[in-house]
């Protein structure tokens, strides 16, 4: 009987002989309907039977919309995870292509500083370094006769020995070194160079009163004055000697237009 009513639940109780009535009342109340009673020694066996609960249709199609929901947005999940790793994945491999590619190291940025000549040097400051001897001085100043622009390169001082017609300066004997200094001055200026140049040497054991003048053959103490003279574009280059004690420590000094005007010093 219990497979023959599809729309029926079925349920068997056994119950102790006497006590049927208590348990069919029981049963009853829950819904159940006494179907069969089978009395034995002991025990009745009783059969009971309820209508089966209709099933919670909106409910079922409630969840059966959340679970095609969920089957889709778990489908799109994996389709964009997919797409994200293959994305992932190709950018991986196009980023390992990248630096495995050599790049072309770039081309270092040209130096300001070396296009500038090493030997030519700026001397407008008021206070600037000594020159060294073989670079070219480049002097510029306004004074009242006008603008005074010239470029002065003095050479390393080279030894000569004096001949019987050098001139020393006061016609005083002659010390155990005799020198020129190797010049070139060329004028920029808009007009005549100086009103005044005045040029002097020194080392480590005399002033500019103990190192003298001297004049020999083509070295000539006194030549610096052409510069005075000098027309515009024109360069001028001499030697201008000098006779002292020693080498250690010398120097040279080129004073232009007095106190309104610069002094360069060059030096080893």
């Amino acid at each position: 009987m219990i497979g023959e009513d599809t729309r029926h639940e079925v349920t068997e109780i056994k119950a102790i002989r006497g006590t049927e009535s208590k348990k069919i009342t029981s049963m009853q109340q829950e819904g159940w309907e006494l179907v069969t009673q089978e009395k034995g020694g002991l025990r009745t066996t009783m059969t009971f039977r309820r209508p089966k609960p209709k099933p919670p249709w909106r409910l079922w199609a409630a969840l059966g919309g959340v679970g095609v929901i969920l089957v889709g947005i778990m489908t799109v999940g994996a389709l964009v995870e997919g797409d994200s790793d293959a994305s992932t994945t190709d950018a991986v491999a196009a980023s390992n292509v990248e630096q495995s590619t050599p790049q072309p190291a770039p081309e270092p940025e040209a130096d300001p500083s070396s296009s500038v000549d090493p030997m030519i040097c700026d001397t407008t400051g008021l206070f600037s370094d000594p020159r060294k001897f073989g670079q070219t001085a480049i002097y510029s100043k306004k004074v009242r006769s006008g603008e005074v622009k010239l470029e002065i390169t003095v050479g390393a001082p080279v030894e000569f020995t004096l001949s019987e017609n050098a001139i020393i300066a006061y016609d005083l004997p002659p010390q155990p070194v005799s020198v020129y200094f190797p010049i070139t001055v060329k004028n920029t200026s808009p007009d005549l160079a100086v009103s005044m140049i005045h040029t002097q040497a020194t080392n480590a054991e005399q002033g500019e009163y103990d190192v003298r003048e001297v004049s020999d053959g083509d070295v000539d103490a006194f030549a610096i004055s052409e510069v005075m003279r000098l027309p515009m574009g024109e360069t001028l280059s001499i030697k201008e000697g000098w006779n002292m004690a020693t080498l250690e420590g010398i120097e040279y000094r080129v004073k232009i237009n007095g106190l309104s005007g610069y002094t360069i010093k060059f030096t080893r």
